[in-house]
């Protein structure tokens, strides 16, 4: 019997731990140095992180139900997010070790090529750009290497369909880029330096080739997530943002549950 209480009250004391250790988090992920946008799009565009990489709908777009949260932006075509990018989001960003998800809806009425994510140089027209074809249903990541349009890592067809939710995520470790789609790799390619020195950064495209659809959580991490990190972002980035700082968080509560 006194057995059996004090196993009690240590499992209660470890929820208990836990629970704080979750409380925590909320202080770990604003501090922490590698997230240097998250936009939960929760009805406005405000970067969540302490950078201020705030962004600015361009066009027509609308509030509504989220893939998680509150809410999820509705751009309609020729729409995008402008960002105004403090010194985290440097123009050399992509040169680096770097991490990029977003969820999206989309619903085909862009252009042919809808930007997920658009950079710019100044006085050029396009820099590393994270693209999906509604035509062939790829994804493909692209920008400028030793002045020329270059598609640097590109998956095949058949992966992006109409009116369905998917979690695009892409990766540099400067050896390999990595694509993934819904937590699962489905393409790799050799590591190319781009050309850098970019002003200016949008969500959901600009010009003639631009995103329509539904948006939510886009993320920007200065380091290399792994193939864990990016299914764990698949449960939503509270949830990532709560498990990643403890990295055994999620081993320690089952033990808990099994006391």
């Amino acid at each position: 019997m006194m057995k059996s209480w004090v196993c009690r009250g240590l499992k209660l004391i470890s929820l208990s731990l836990m629970i704080l250790l979750l409380i925590s988090v909320s202080v770990w992920s604003a501090d922490d140095k590698s997230l240097v946008l998250y936009y939960p799009l929760d009805g406005d565009t405000k970067d969540a992180t302490k950078n201020a990489n705030d962004g600015e709908i361009q066009g027509k777009s609308k509030w509504v139900d989220g893939k998680f949260g509150a809410k999820a932006v509705d751009l309609e075509p020729n729409a995008w997010i402008g960002i105004t990018p403090s010194d985290s989001l440097n123009g050399d960003i992509f040169i680096e070790k770097f991490s990029l998800s977003a969820w999206i809806k989309p619903n085909f009425e862009g252009s042919a090529w809808e930007h997920i994510w658009r950079s710019l140089p100044a006085g050029g027209s396009g820099h590393n750009t994270l693209f999906i074809n509604k035509d062939s249903g790829l994804i493909s990541w692209r920008g400028m290497v030793g002045g020329g349009w270059t598609v640097m890592c590109q998956t095949d067809g058949g992966l992006i369909k109409e009116g369905k939710w998917y979690n695009i995520a892409l990766t540099s470790d400067k050896k390999k880029f990595r694509i993934y789609l819904d937590g699962k790799e489905v393409k790799d390619a050799d590591y190319q330096e781009s050309d850098g020195k970019i002003t200016e950064y949008r969500i959901g495209g600009s010009g003639g080739e631009t995103y329509a659809g539904v948006m939510d959580e886009v993320v920007v991490f200065l380091r290399t997530l792994d193939q864990n990190e990016i299914a764990g972002i698949q449960e939503g980035m509270e949830v990532f943002l709560a498990a990643e700082p403890q990295g055994k968080l999620t081993t320690v509560w089952g033990d808990i549950k099994q006391q």
